[in-house]
């Protein structure tokens, strides 16, 4: 995929200004170069792509200028279609409970466990991405096969409402990560407390 130049974010307030008379007007050049950066700043880190799409999704429902915020949401609709829901990924992981239930009882013994080690790991390094936020080790999953019945509802009620807690965390962190890569690029430091003596 391409990276995001300056170019095609003058393109994108173009686009808009020609759809909507009032959008981004400038009095002066310093203006018009202060929205670029500021929208190169927001969406220098997607894919040229990604952000092509999302102005266009964005223009064909706005009934105002699209602003940054409007993009933001589309990129994020762009990036996410593929993610499974919740209910997906609850079922996704009941699924495997018994067979890796069967499995992990082999553990125990010598001449087996080389065998269904394997297979286990196998079973947890196929799981979606997002399962693994919840399940963070091979011996968690483990321990998920081991619940009772009544155990299940419990477990079930933790994971409905974790999970999007674990999405948001995940996200800041790639977020902050990003952060850090951008500061890297600019020759920039976070300035630390303690190096004020």
């Amino acid at each position: 995929m391409a990276k995001l130049t300056k170019k095609d974010i003058f393109r994108y307030i173009l686009k808009i200004q020609l759809n909507f008379e009032n959008a981004y007007r400038f009095d002066t050049d310093e203006e018009r170069l202060l929205l670029i950066e500021s929208w190169m700043d927001v969406f220098g880190g997607y894919p040229k792509e990604v952000c092509d799409a999302a102005v266009n999704n964005a223009l064909s429902h706005a009934k105002f200028a699209p602003r940054m915020g409007d993009i933001t949401e589309e990129i994020q609709i762009i990036l996410n279609g593929n993610k499974k829901t919740d209910a997906e990924l609850w079922a996704e992981i009941t699924d495997l409970k018994y067979e890796i239930y069967d499995k992990s009882r082999y553990l125990k013994y010598p001449q087996h466990f080389d065998r269904y080690y394997g297979e286990l790991n196998r079973i947890y390094d196929s799981l979606d991405d997002e399962l693994k936020l919840y399940f963070v080790n091979l011996q968690s999953v483990i321990d998920f096969s081991e619940l009772t019945k009544e155990e299940m509802s419990y477990e079930k009620n933790r994971f409905f409402k974790n999970m999007p807690l674990l999405r948001k965390h995940s996200a800041e962190k790639i977020k902050s990560e990003q952060f850090c890569q951008l500061l890297e690029q600019q020759k920039l430091k976070l300035k630390n407390n303690n190096d004020d003596n």
